[in-house]
């Protein structure tokens, strides 16, 4: 099935939220791409990556890294959790 086909269902069946926070399907997509292509490009697993980029940090900065190439969004990401373990 096509992702849009997917998210259509999911969006009919009022399942696009995360913790009582709606998502738009834009987001969920793009946050949905990032995270399948970490994976895929540097061998981590889901829950690592999910560790260091949770779906709050990824929607907070989607307005500004949605544009960006995934390697320098992904990079970007690793930063702010570094940044936010540190202090």
């Amino acid at each position: 099935m096509g992702e849009e086909y997917l998210i259509e269902e999911l969006k009919d069946e009022k399942r696009l939220s995360t913790e009582g926070e709606k998502y738009p399907p834009d987001v969920l997509y793009w946050i949905g791409y990032v995270y399948r292509y970490w994976a895929c490009t540097r061998g981590e697993k889901s829950r690592q990556i999910y560790r260091q980029a949770p779906a709050k940090t990824m929607k907070r900065n989607y307005p500004a890294f949605h544009t960006f190439d995934p390697e320098v969004a992904i990079d970007d990401l690793i930063e702010i959790n570094r940044q936010r373990n540190e202090t």
